[in-house]
């Protein structure tokens, strides 16, 4: 997707891969045979790389060019914690009452109607490219500072690295809690353990909410700092906790920095590459830490069977998280986002 933005414009992307996912989500109600649900699927996750949180930012920070940018990312990161805790429940009720395919049709004409009318709308706040004549303007990139291959061609140094592998570590560590702390719960025999489960989701949107805050006013090293250390304490807490307080904090500590870390990661790289370079280098960053992501419950799995318990397996992604603190410790300190 970065690499067509310069090319083909990111509100064309957006709206295409709008329809291509609307398209296949309203498909995905008439499959009968197992394959056609895994190439539907294939396809529609494909497109939604095509407005996920990469272009939606270049277009924020097209918008927002010029101002600080923490705020106006902040937002737009919020937007995909609210959604999952508003619209999941709705659908699963949805198909529960009104089945599959009239839910399908009405989630692929809500995406049509809520996300192409505002693309449309949402109209560069300049020209991209001087040098280029100004009825060709639609089909450049609608961003102020053009990717190009000489921009793309510089050296990133060690500091790409360490964002990638400081943000990948930190987001690890929190599927890893997301996705087995209810099963620790029950393996201890703690009663109402979904209670801390949901603490996750609901501190999500209230970490955003305080980042909002905050952000514009803390340099990105210490907030990301706070989150390494928050989230080390967060592990261990749950690593030996045998009661519900005890994994609650560490569900609510946990929380406040996934509501977080996504924002920082697009933070730091507009803060070290400039503008010129972002879609690129956040894709990749993206694309590198969802690696990390797939394979952080298999991880924690495995060592819970080798070692009997999840007690071995939070302190692993808690040593994790405290090396992501050494890698943003080795990041510079005064940066200021473009």
């Amino acid at each position: 997707v970065a690499r067509w933005i310069p090319r083909y414009g990111i509100r064309r992307i957006i709206i295409v891969s709008v329809l291509v996912s609307a398209v296949t989500l309203v498909l995905q109600g008439y499959v009968t045979q197992a394959w056609q649900l895994w190439v539907l699927s294939l396809i529609r996750g494909l497109a939604s790389a095509g407005f996920s949180l990469v272009p939606g930012s270049v277009m924020v920070l097209d918008k927002f060019v010029g101002h600080a940018p923490a705020r106006p990312l902040a937002v737009a990161a919020a937007g995909i914690s609210v959604g999952g805790a508003i619209f999941t429940p709705v659908i699963t009720s949805s198909i529960e009452s009104y089945g599959l395919l009239a839910t399908v049709w009405v989630m692929a004409i809500g995406l049509v109607i809520l996300i192409i009318p505002v693309i449309i709308l949402a109209k560069p706040t300049a020209p991209i490219d001087n040098y280029q004549d100004a009825a060709l303007q639609p089909n450049a990139t609608e961003h102020h500072e053009p990717e190009t291959i000489e921009a793309n061609s510089k050296p990133l140094g060690t500091a790409f690295v360490m964002v990638c592998l400081a943000f990948g570590l930190l987001i690890i560590s929190q599927i890893a809690a997301i996705a087995h702390l209810l099963t620790l719960g029950q393996e201890r025999n703690i009663g109402n353990i979904a209670l801390a489960v949901s603490a996750i989701a609901a501190m999500a949107v209230v970490g955003r909410i305080i980042g909002f805050i905050v952000l514009p006013h803390v340099s990105l090293k210490t907030i990301s700092m706070t989150m390494a250390v928050m989230q080390v304490v967060a592990l261990i807490l749950i690593a030996t906790g045998n009661s519900l307080p005890q994994l609650l904090l560490g569900a609510v500590l946990i929380g406040l920095t996934v509501g977080n870390n996504q924002v920082l990661i697009p933070l730091w790289i507009l803060a070290l590459y400039g503008i010129d370079r972002y879609a690129h280098l956040f894709a990749r960053a993206s694309l590198y830490t969802a690696i990390g992501m797939s394979l952080s419950p298999f991880l924690i799995g495995f060592t819970h069977q080798f070692s009997g318990g999840y007690t071995l397996p939070f302190f692993i992604v808690a040593v994790g998280s405290l090396g992501a603190g050494f890698c943003i410790l080795a990041l510079p300190s005064k940066l200021e986002v473009t």
